[in-house]
This record gives structure tokens, C-alpha cells and sequence, in this order.
């Protein structure tokens, strides 16, 4: 690392040489620690998160240049879990690695108890289901806890325009669990004084638009959210443009932070917010961490496109992971990993994301608004770094499953 044309070496890298040893526990031995990571990427949504893949890939190539942990390599086994195959790909993880390290499933309820039942220490990019959120056997580098939600950007919002707060409108789609993500946000929303005179459900794919604006319309809605892919809120801005309907803010989470938002709506998106808590790629100059990422990306001939908001927060599950390993030496158990990990309770990747506590579950209270512009995604809010704010985090009551082994 740090060699000629590379990112800058980082001094505090939990990789590099050592003389850990011992079969401690299952995936360990004097010379390797065998990770596993599970990602939907065949199936009926080919390639959905390829970057996260991409990102493991490329984390286990820059820890192993490095020396790997206290000297031990580490050897990836990915999974692909297909949408529908969580619960096996687990158990077989289970079964034979030390723990599962940047795993990116859309319904990761599946395997939920089974990771927990075997104590293998998770360590995902995100958790999308509060069964795998709140499970005993997770800790995530950036947190989604059942119970507790960001509000910052909606505080934003409702401080600058006012006016948006007061009718706004949410679209989820009626696939796995967006409908409990959007009650969340709509409960946590309404909490800061947000009013959705507009809360439907639309299909996975809805083609059909003109009845959603007619109701954004008919209630002068102003401000616009959704929890789907980024067919939908695309086809929506479109209806939008045709019908000559306007309104002041239209807010896409992280899943918004995609080229291809771009691509496929062209000028019609021109305007749409998106928040994010990972250090814009645009940015990549501000962080050593980021350099680092998009240069191993290369290295290691990435598959996808272009990396993801949700990949970067892979890259960080991985050092997340390295950091509590290397802290337990030659004790490398996954008992004793799960407890290291619970004592990291400040956390920002190395700089490559917002600060958050894993070890407690609790959410960023941090985050950008970027807005497209141009064709590009540019920051409006803040000037600067990561706006932050512990006013930002409420605790939501709705009804969710309980987290696995809770």
C-alpha cells in the first residue's frame, strides 16, 4: 500500500504483519481466517448488489497486502442468496467460516434466527428487516435499529421549506418489507411535525403513474418520498413533468445515490434530493479512506458499474470486522468477537462515513443533502462534512418483529 500512484497508507490500518496463532474456532487456523459473505446477485434481480461483492472482494485484497490480521490471510467464500435463498446461504456459512463480513440481502429476515442459533458474528453492509437489524448476533458499522430513525435531512427540510412539511406524500412498494420502512419513516416524519396527506402503495414496477399524481396534485402535495428501486421514482418525476406538476422537494434515500438515477431520467430528475451518510464519491479527495476503497476497487477489477453508497458501507464492515479481530489477537473466537465488536461504540469507517456507535445499535445522527444538478449529484447542506445533530435521531413506536434471539 501507499506505493507509487496509490491512495496514501493509513497508520491506524487494522491490517498488517503479525504472529497471531491457533484453531480457535470454526474458519480459523494458525495461518487463515475464512470469512463468508452472502449477496443478492443472481436470481430475479441479477446483479442487485454486485458492489457489495465487489467491495468484499476488494477489502480482502487491501487487508491481505497488508499482512492480513496479525498475520493471519484472510480468504473470502461469497454466497449469492438469490432474493429468496438467505436461510440456506447462512446455515452454509454457519457451517464452515468464522463469521459473515459485508453480506447485502434484501430480505434478510430468512436466515435471521439461523445466524443466531449457530453464533456466527455478523458483520453486514446494511440490515434492511428488523429480525436481522435487531439480532444478537449483528453488529453493523452503520446501524438501521428497528426503532430508531434519522430525521435530520426532514428537519432540514421542514426549517427551509416550511411549506413542504406541511402536505407531503410517500410511495412504497408493496414487495417484502418497504411497507414497514415506510411506516417507520412515516411515523418518524410526523413526529418532527411532517403532515402525508398522500401514503400509497404502488407496485414493484408501477407503470401506471397518472392516479399518484393526480393525488400529489388534488392535495397540493410539496414534498415527495419513496421506498422502492429507482424505476419508480424515476417513472413518478416523468408523470410529474407530463402532467406540469411541481413541487418543492422530492427525496430519494441512498438508494437515490446511483448514476443511474441519471441515466435512466435524464433531465426529469433534475432537482431530486438524496441523502447520504457515506462521503460523496464526488469527494473522494476530502477522504484517505475513500481513496483507498475506489483504488482497491480497481485493483481487484470490480464487476459493477460504478460502487455504491451501500458498498462503501461494505468496505467499512470489513475494517469494522479486522479492527475487534485484531484486537482479540490470538483469542479469536466468535463469542469473544461478538463482545469486541459490542465495545466500538464510535465508528466512521476511517473516515469514509458519518460517525455512528455499533456497539449500541444507535443510528447516525449525521448526514449530506446532495441534489441533482447539472446531471450531477451536487452538496446543498452542509457546506462541508457531515451535518450532525443528536436532535436528529427520534425513537419511532410501530409494530415490527422482534429481533432474532431478542
Amino acid at each position: 500500500g501507499g506505493g507509487e500512484g496509490g491512495p496514501p497508507a493509513d497508520a491506524e490500518a487494522p491490517c498488517g504483519p503479525g504472529d497471531a496463532s491457533g484453531a480457535t474456532d470454526t474458519g480459523v487456523t494458525d495461518e487463515k481466517i475464512t470469512i463468508a459473505t452472502i449477496q443478492d446477485i443472481g436470481g430475479p434481480r441479477p446483479g442487485l448488489f454486485q458492489p457489495n461483492l465487489d467491495a468484499m472482494n476488494a477489502f480482502v485484497a487491501y487487508c491481505n497486502d497488508l499482512g492480513g490480521i496479525l498475520g493471519r490471510e484472510l480468504e473470502l467464500v461469497p454466497y449469492d442468496s438469490r432474493i429468496s435463498e438467505h436461510r440456506s446461504t447462512t446455515a452454509q456459512a454457519c457451517d464452515s467460516t468464522f463469521a459473515i463480513v459485508g453480506q447485502a440481502v434484501a430480505i434478510d429476515s430468512a436466515g435471521a434466527q439461523v445466524g443466531v442459533d449457530c453464533g456466527i458474528p455478523d458483520i453486514p453492509s446494511f440490515a434492511v428487516e428488523t429480525q436481522h437489524a435487531g439480532a444478537t448476533n449483528v453488529v453493523q458499522a452503520l446501524p438501521n435499529p428497528p426503532s430508531l430513525l434519522n430525521v435530520g435531512p426532514e428537519r432540514y427540510v421542514k426549517r427551509e421549506f416550511p411549506d413542504a412539511a406541511k402536505h407531503a406524500a410517500m410511495f412504497y412498494i408493496s414487495a417484502g418489507p418497504s411497507s414497514l420502512t415506510a411506516e417507520k419513516r412515516v411515523k418518524g416524519f410526523e413526529e418532527i411535525g411532517f403532515n402525508f396527506d398522500v401514503n400509497s402503495q404502488t407496485e414493484l414496477n408501477e407503470l401506471n403513474w397518472g392516479p399518484f399524481v393526480e393525488q400529489i396534485r388534488s392535495n397540493d402535495v410539496q414534498y415527495v418520498t419513496s421506498v422502492s428501486e429507482l424505476d419508480n421514482p424515476v417513472n413518478l418525476a416523468k408523470e410529474l413533468r407530463t402532467q406540469g406538476v411541481e413541487v418543492e422537494i422530492f427525496e430519494l434515500d441512498q438508494v437515490g445515490y446511483d448514476p443511474a438515477l441519471i441515466e435512466k431520467g435524464g433531465d426529469v430528475v433534475e432537482g431530486i434530493h438524496v441523502v447520504v451518510t457515506t462521503v460523496p464519491f464526488e469527494e473522494a479527495e476530502t477522504s484517505e479512506e475513500m481513496q483507498r476503497f475506489l483504488f482497491w476497487l480497481e485493483e481487484t477489477d470490480a464487476k459493477a458499474a460504478s460502487p455504491s453508497a451501500l458498498s462503501v458501507q461494505g468496505w467499512s464492515a470489513g475494517l469494522l470486522f479486522a479492527t475487534a479481530a485484531k484486537n482479540l489477537g490470538s483469542d479469536l473466537t466468535r463469542t469473544a468477537l461478538l463482545e469486541e465488536l459490542r465495545k466500538i461504540k464510535e465508528w466512521d469507517g476511517h473516515g469514509i462515513h458519518a460517525p455512528a456507535n455499533p456497539g449500541d445499535n444507535i443510528v447516525t445522527q449525521c448526514f449530506v443533502y446532495l441534489k441533482v444538478e447539472g446531471g450531477e449529484f451536487v452538496r446543498e447542506f452542509p457546506k462541508e462534512g457531515f451535518s450532525c445533530d443528536e436532535k436528529n435521531v427520534v425513537e419511532v413506536e410501530y409494530d415490527f418483529p422482534k429481533g432474532a434471539g431478542t
